[in-house]
């Protein structure tokens, strides 16, 4: 795979997300292609309203449904229950960006993943023993490298320098 590619991790409501989207704020300001893909392990994503057509059509068995708007276009598809990011990656991105990142799959392996962990969780790493993870974003947990969860200009001068090899 030629395209960089990171994972952010963390517990439920553990800030995942909102670092992520300052993350893509930031590295979009300076003109970078950024494309995002989220993980809805459990299906609760709600993308679309039941009675609409597109819904219609897609429960009515289509492979793919596309729902054209001005400014955004979705996309349903239909996958095998066992899809993986590198399936998602290689087929369904386009627009060749400079930088992917994966919100979730922390049961992937082959990705670069950091961990949010804050510190009014009171947990441990969920990915303490893996090989995978490269950094802890947080506002108290020691490892080497930690970024913090307040500072994502950090985080983003780390990805230029590792990722997009841009200093």
């Amino acid at each position: 795979m030629n395209r960089p590619v990171i994972c952010i991790v963390g517990a439920h409501n553990s800030g995942k997300t909102t670092f992520i989207t300052s993350v893509i704020s930031l590295l979009k300001a300076e003109g970078y292609k950024v494309t995002a893909v989220k993980h809805d392990p459990k299906g609760k994503a709600v993308t679309d309203t039941e009675g609409k057509d597109s819904y219609k059509m897609f429960e009515a068995g289509a492979d793919q449904v596309i729902l054209a708007s001005p400014g955004k276009i979705t996309s349903y598809i239909k996958t095998e229950e066992n899809y993986t990011p590198m399936f998602i990656i290689e087929n369904l991105i386009f627009d060749d960006p400079d930088l992917i990142i994966l919100e979730g799959f922390k049961w992937f392996e082959g990705i670069d993943k950091y961990e949010v962990i804050r510190k009014i969780e009171n947990r441990e790493l969920l990915l303490k023993d893996s090989s995978d993870l490269k950094g802890v974003i947080t506002d108290y947990y020691k490892f080497n490298p930690s970024f913090d969860i307040n500072n994502p200009k950090q985080f983003v001068q780390f990805i230029k320098e590792t990722y997009l090899k841009i200093v």
